[in-house]
Formats: C-alpha cells, structure tokens, sequence
C-alpha cells in the first residue's frame, strides 16, 4: 500500500545483540517492552546510560560483597563464583541496528506479542517541543509526535515530484525547511499531531480530509544516512521471534 512505502523510507534504529536480536527492558508502566528510537542519537543515548548503569550496579554489589566479606573478617578477594554471581554487564555486547518504520509501526500496533510490547521512541528534546507547543503535561509512552505547517507544501522526495503536505519528526527541521523556502517571511504557528493518530486517520474509509491524501513522513535530517551505513556493515540484521531480556 501507499502508507507502508511511505513508512518504509522511514529508519528507526533499535538496539539488538550480535545476532540482532532485540533487548527487552521493563518500560515505565512495568510492562516488558522493545524500543523503536526514532532517531539514532536517542537510542545510542539510552544504550550508553543502559551500560553505565549497569557498570554501576555491578560495582556497588561487588563494593558491598567485599564489605559484608571484610565485616566476617575474611579476606576481601571474590571467589570465582561470586564474580560469576555478580555477573557481566549484559548491555555490553549490544550494538544499533536500524529497521524502517513500517515493521515498527506493525509491531508496536500488534500490542501484547507474546507477553511482551514494542514501542516507538521519540527523544527527550522533540517530546518537550511537543508539550511545549500544545500545552499537554504529558505525552504517553510510545506516542510519537509530529510537526507541521498548515498548508506547507514541498516536492515529494519519494519517486515523483507531486507537492505533498509535509509531517516532521524534528521541530527544528520544519523550521530549517521553511526558512529555507520562505526566508524572512514571518514565521506561521508550528502545528502537532500524533503518529499513531495521524496514521488511524489516513486508513479511515470515506476520509474526507484532502490534506491527509497529499501526506508524507520526513526522517530525521541525518537518519538515512546512518541507518545506510549500519545496514550495509552488518552481517546480521533485525531478528524478530527471539528476546533478549534486561531485567
């Protein structure tokens, strides 16, 4: 369909073992839950907290065990199996894979697979442009916001060169593009829709609204590039069916 190729020239990048199979984490509302990051500086952010929290925790449990050690009055060298005991930090083996937005989006609207969810990612900056833009608190986990100008026009950039109705993900990025095509003209107010809400509405039968017709997703500026670059130096790619699981 139309909808699935737009969504497919969208990369999401997500975080995987060697053999590409997805890391698991307990998300915000204790449910067991694979990210989809919409942008690669997002994910390689979560992975570097995941693994300096976990080096933490490993360090602290061996500080404590030395010290419950040295308080018995035994010598404070581990055993073997102590060492094993505290384990290895299982984030360090991970790396970023990259899979289009179509397969994220299938899978995170599939809800519960096999007691487990995938989720989409937005980062921390878009999410407060976000609220900051439509005076929400909140946006739920898994939401991904989009930017637009109300009758913003540009070429479409896949296939052919209609003018279509442009949704960025970045805040930044539609104002860089409309500078781009409208220098100092004044600036008009910076619109917000939903991705998940955005899509409901392209599928619904006997749509009236022209402007969803015209519609078409714009990665992040430096997305593609990356995600080219890590699909062609990988051997293993996005493996679905298997889990790896971070508790």
């Amino acid at each position: 369909t139309k909808l699935a190729f737009l969504l497919k020239t969208i990369p999401t990048f997500a975080i995987v073992d060697a053999r590409g199979v997805p890391y698991f984490v307990v998300g915000e509302d204790a449910k067991l839950t694979s990210y989809f990051f919409l942008s690669y500086n997002e994910a390689k952010r979560i992975l570097d907290v995941a693994i300096s929290s976990s080096d933490n925790a490993i360090k602290e449990g061996r500080k404590d065990l030395i010290a419950k050690k040295k308080a018995k009055g035994e010598n404070g060298k581990l055993t073997k199996e102590e060492e094993e005991e505290l384990g290895t930090n299982p984030w360090k083996s991970a790396r970023i894979t990259s899979a289009p937005l179509d397969l994220a989006v299938s899978l995170a609207s599939k809800g519960k697979i096999a007691g487990a969810y995938f989720r989409l990612a937005p980062s921390e900056a878009d999410i407060e442009d976000a609220l900051a833009l439509d005076g929400s608190d909140d946006l739920p986990e898994g939401k991904v916001p989009l930017f637009y100008f109300e009758d913003m026009k540009v070429p479409s950039t896949v296939g052919n060169n209609e003018q279509v109705s442009p949704l960025y993900f970045q805040k930044d990025q539609l104002l860089s593009e409309w500078q781009k095509r409208n220098g100092k003209q004044k600036t008009p107010a910076i619109k917000v829709t939903e991705l998940f809400a955005t899509l409901a509405e392209m599928v619904r039968p006997n749509g009236s609204d022209s402007e969803l017709k015209s519609i078409e997703f714009v990665p992040p500026e430096v997305s593609k590039s990356i995600a080219d670059k890590i699909i062609n130096g990988e051997k293993e790619p996005f493996r679905l069916g298997e889990r790896l699981i971070v508790l």
